[in-house]
């Protein structure tokens, strides 16, 4: 993903899995490519964490879980307008599950265990400075599993690396803070095998060389930081976070900052998922039952011909929703016709 084009839905890929852009919060720019290499045109993200959770998103076409190894990685600048100091909130976009990840990342202070975002791998940066992080600035992969019992903490299946290894303010010789408004490149490489997970960033040269940035931050091992491998997390979509805080108000957000995102690579050795292998038809009346096997979560299309030449499928049905099992769709009045063929996609973004 480059955002040379406008990536917003319907034309574009990306759309809301959560929230909208009531609050303007996420826009399109064509603006100048910024080093040697990068595309035109950026996505830019406005946090503010006294508002409604929104989620921008676009499917990766494929589902990810802990077996397999991925890489993503992140073109991005910031800038923070207001960052009080003990509180905390993120700056984050990483890996979701487009139907099982919910937005409330905190909870709230009457409930603190509605926290629902199942399902995550995330690139997070807290630039508060706070007591609960130590002192300084924050910066820490963080990674939440399958959900391990109804109505559970979503912290229960949790893995990060907070303490004094994320702390940057406790560097002695990186970063104490990952600088603002110039480009950086960010990447969290996750091995399936050992279940661990590395985050490094860089800067950006001018001319697209980079600088590596030391943040002393180790490789996380999920499992030996609260990571139940019996529920793995199942991810299939690319996304960017602008969370609420449940525990601030309107008149005391806890993060203002403004993002422009460059572009992402996502690349991973898990299969893309395949269309049906196989079409069942029957009739009944003058109805056609068309049954055939699914991908939860994935997408299908039915489509008819009465000849098969080339441009001559009509779509009965689009956007049916896999279940993991057997759907069916049924073509109302299909038998009263001589003859027809039928074919089942699977759609890719």
């Amino acid at each position: 993903e480059t955002f040379s084009s406008n990536p917003f839905a319907p034309t574009g890929n990306w759309s809301f899995g959560i929230g909208d852009n009531s609050n303007n919060q996420f826009a399109w720019t064509n603006t100048p490519a910024v080093c040697t290499g990068d595309s035109t045109g950026e996505l830019d993200a406005h946090l503010n964490s006294s508002l409604p959770t929104a989620r921008l998103q676009r499917p990766l076409g494929v589902t990810v879980t802990d077996t397999n190894d991925f890489t993503l990685t992140t073109r991005f600048s910031f800038h923070i307008i207001s960052a009080p100091g003990e509180q905390g909130m993120q700056i984050a976009f990483g890996l979701v599950n487009s139907s099982l990840t919910g937005g409330d990342r905190t909870g709230t202070s009457t409930n603190f265990n509605s926290d629902n975002t199942f399902h995550t791998v995330e690139f997070n940066y807290f630039p508060n400075i706070s007591t609960f992080f130590n002192s300084g600035p924050t910066l820490s992969p963080a990674v939440t599993g399958a959900q391990t019992a109804t109505n559970a903490d979503a912290f229960g299946n949790f893995a990060s690396i907070f303490g004094p290894d994320s702390d940057l303010g406790d560097n002695t010789n990186g970063v104490t803070e990952l600088p603002q408004d110039v480009t950086l490149e960010a990447t969290l490489a996750y091995d399936g095998v050992s279940k661990t997970l590395t985050l490094t960033v860089s800067q950006v040269n001018s001319n697209g060389t980079l600088t590596p940035i030391d943040t002393e931050l180790p490789p996380m091992d999920l499992v030996a930081n609260g990571y139940n491998a019996n529920f793995p997390f199942k991810v299939d979509t690319l996304a960017i976070m602008a969370y609420r805080d449940g525990f601030t108000t309107s008149d005391d957000p806890s993060l203002v900052a403004d993002l422009q995102f460059q572009g992402f690579d996502f690349t991973t050795s898990a299969s893309a998922p395949q269309p049906p292998g196989f079409v069942s038809i029957s009739i009944i009346g003058t109805n056609v039952s068309l049954t055939f096997p699914t991908i939860s979560t994935c997408l299908y299309d039915v489509q008819s011909s009465t000849d098969l030449v080339a441009g001559s499928w009509s779509t009965l049905a689009s956007n049916l929703v896999g279940t993991g099992g057997i759907v069916t769709n049924i073509d109302v009045g299909g038998a009263t016709v001589p003859r027809r063929f039928y074919r089942v996609g699977l759609q890719v973004n």
